[in-house]
C-alpha cells in the first residue's frame, strides 16, 4: 500500500488490515462487476474485484499522474489493482442534476470537452466510451470525474499533439456551428432524455463562453 496523502490513523489501519486479509465489514455504496465502492467519512474506497484488477492498476496509475487536474478527485492511498482511496465527491451526474435542480449544468458542454482536453494534455488517452457518464457536478458548480480505468498513457509527444489537435478542431467546428461533430455528445444527451430546447440552450451557452476553450489553452 502506498500512502499519497496523510489519512486518519483509523482509516490507514483499516486499509492495512484489508490489504492483509481482504475482508471488509461495511455496507457498500455501489457495487459493480469490476469494483465495489464504500464511503468512509469524507473518503471514497474503491475495491477492485478479480475481474477489475488489471483496469484497477491502470486507474491507480492514471489517478496518481492526473492529480494536478481540477476534475480529478484527490488521491490519498492505493494498492495497485487492489484498492484506491480518494476524496468522496458529493455531486450529481447529469440525470441527477436535472432531476434535483430542474435544469442541466450551465457549463455542460464546456465541462465535457474541458475534462477530456485536460486529460489529453496531461498525456492520457481515454478509451471509455461512456466517459461522460462518470462526470459529477457539485453544488458549487465544479465538475469531477469518478472513473479512470480506461485511461491509457500516451508517451509519444507527436501522438499526444495529434489527439489534442483533433479535439481542438472538433471544438472549433462546434463553435462555428458545424454540429456534425456533436454526434457523441448528442448520444449522451439522448440517454439522459434532454429535450431539443435543452440541447440548443447548452450549445448556445457553450458558444458564448468567454474565453473560448480552444483559444484559452
Amino acid at each position: 500500500m502506498r500512502i499519497v496523502k496523510s489519512v486518519p490513523a483509523n482509516i490507514e489501519h483499516l486499509l492495512d488490515r484489508y490489504e492483509k486479509n481482504g475482508h471488509l465489514t461495511m455496507q457498500a455504496s455501489l457495487m459493480g462487476k469490476q469494483s465495489v465502492v464504500y464511503r468512509l467519512q469524507e473518503y471514497c474506497l474503491k475495491v477492485y474485484t478479480p475481474r477489475g484488477k488489471v483496469d484497477g492498476e491502470l486507474e491507480c496509475e492514471a489517478l496518481l499522474s492526473l492529480q494536478n487536474n481540477p476534475h480529478v478527485p484527490e488521491l490519498y492511498a492505493y494498492a495497485s489493482g487492489n484498492f484506491v482511496l480518494t476524496e468522496w465527491i458529493e455531486g450529481f451526474n447529469l440525470s441527477e442534476h436535472r432531476a434535483t435542480y430542474g435544469h442541466i449544468p450551465h457549463n455542460l458542454i464546456y465541462d465535457l470537452f474541458s475534462t477530456e482536453l485536460q486529460q489529453i494534455q496531461a498525456g492520457y488517452r481515454d478509451w471509455d466510451v461512456i466517459r461522460y457518464e462518470n462526470l459529477l457536478w457539485t453544488a458549487t458548480g465544479e465538475v469531477k470525474r469518478t472513473d479512470f480505468w480506461l485511461c491509457e498513457p500516451v508517451s509519444c509527444m507527436r501522438l499526444r499533439e495529434r489527439l489534442q489537435h483533433n479535439i481542438i478542431r472538433k471544438i472549433e467546428r462546434i463553435y462555428s456551428g458545424d454540429e456534425t461533430d456533436l454526434e457523441e455528445v448528442v448520444h449522451y444527451f439522448d440517454r439522459h432524455g434532454l429535450t431539443t430546447t435543452e440541447v440548443q440552450e447548452a450549445l448556445a451557452h457553450f458558444r458564448s463562453h468567454t474565453p473560448r476553450m480552444a483559444l484559452a489553452q
